[in-house]
């Protein structure tokens, strides 16, 4: 079973980048952390699932969904807020393979993560999936706890592979679009958004 890390940033803070599209931030990420942990929540492999915020609200949110939570509290950056989490989750069950998953996703398909938990498995070290774009990662996975060596930030993906992780080159078209704009959150409508955030999605105001 994979135990699962999910960061997310206090959703004042959070994607900032969509509201030059009109869009509400603050709604869109409690939606996209709503939709990313409801399906992380129904793959058949996951076991303990920690989110690390300091988030009063997406706590109250997510918790019927199952989570455990950490606070992030002083540390700085999401690297941070990973290496916390994997810490976690090392008191909360044993050594078993450990992932970190971004948290804005709105399209994931439960299928899609099985299958790229089961390829990264069969690497038997560490494994990521890059987003759409190729230089960013939306999952890294590691067969051990200790393995798993986060290098989130720009070009992620680059710095990943270069301190051995395996890029998996599956399709999980889900699991790579990640959703920062708008241009972004259109992507992932077309692909098909969860269920939350497709009640924001269908009150968008539309241009005529």
């Amino acid at each position: 079973m994979w135990n699962v890390v999910v960061p997310l940033k206090e959703l004042d803070r959070a994607k900032s980048r969509l509201r030059r599209g009109g869009l509400d931030a603050k709604a869109y990420a409690r939606a996209f952390a709503l939709d990313t942990v409801a399906a992380v929540r129904a793959c058949a492999g996951i076991g303990e699932l920690l989110v690390v915020t300091d988030d009063t609200e997406l706590r109250r949110v997510l918790r019927p969904l199952g989570c455990h939570f950490c606070a992030q509290g002083s540390l700085p950056g999401l690297n941070a807020a990973v290496r916390l989490g994997r810490d976690r989750l090392r008191q909360l069950s044993d050594d078993g393979p450990c992932a970190v998953l971004v948290g804005d996703l709105p399209a994931l398909r439960p299928g899609e993560l099985d299958d790229a938990l089961r390829a990264a498995a069969e690497t038997g070290g560490q494994a990521f999936v890059a987003d759409t774009a190729g230089s960013g990662t939306t999952l890294l996975a590691a067969a051990n706890p200790v393995l798993l060596n986060p290098a989130f930030g720009r070009d992620s993906a680059a710095l990943h592979e270069k301190a051995g992780a395996v890029r998996l080159a599956g399709e999980y078209p889900s699991l790579r679009l990640d959703v920062d704009t708008a241009a972004g959150l259109e992507s992932a409508a077309a692909y098909g958004l969860g269920v939350h955030t497709t009640r924001l999605w269908r009150r968008r105001p539309v241009p005529r």
